[in-house]
């Protein structure tokens, strides 16, 4: 994980799509409740998620990513 001033970025990685599907629930569950016990704000509007693979193995489907119970949107690209 990779914490800036205002900024918060989370590699996730699987080979197993399943597994991955876990593991971004896990994690997202996870960050929700650190932000919540030190007072910090997510803002939503501002999150989005990256899909990292190879050319030849693009997934058929993007993993769903929920925060606050609210799709996370897939950005072809976002500022670092």
């Amino acid at each position: 994980m990779i914490i800036y001033a205002n900024d918060t970025n989370v590699l996730v990685v699987d080979k197993n799509e399943e597994a991955l599907q876990t593991k971004l629930s896990l994690v997202m569950r996870q960050l929700e409740n650190w932000f919540l016990k030190n007072d910090l704000f997510i803002n939503t509007t501002k999150t989005a998620a990256v899909s990292f693979h190879l050319f030849r193995s693009k997934p058929l489907f993007k993993q769903r990513i929920l925060l606050r119970n609210n799709g996370v949107k897939y950005m072809p690209e976002v500022k670092f």
